[in-house]
């Protein structure tokens, strides 16, 4: 198991620019960045649960 540590701080600052799309009524910005994100998440072995819980957020 690799440490991803460091890809889940990289990871969680998108996570709050896509809470801050999803506040702003940004809606279909906001469904493309996280489609990014979890493409992103899935290449280092993490899930939208893992960062979710990482934040302390709920979608």
């Amino acid at each position: 198991m690799t440490n991803s540590t460091p890809n889940l701080v990289a990871w969680m600052a998108e996570y709050q620019k896509y809470l801050d799309l999803v506040d702003a009524g940004a809606a279909e910005d906001a469904a493309a960045l996280r489609l990014e994100i979890e493409e992103g998440l899935k290449w280092v072995e993490l899930s939208w649960a893992d960062l979710e819980f990482a934040v302390g957020q709920k979608s």
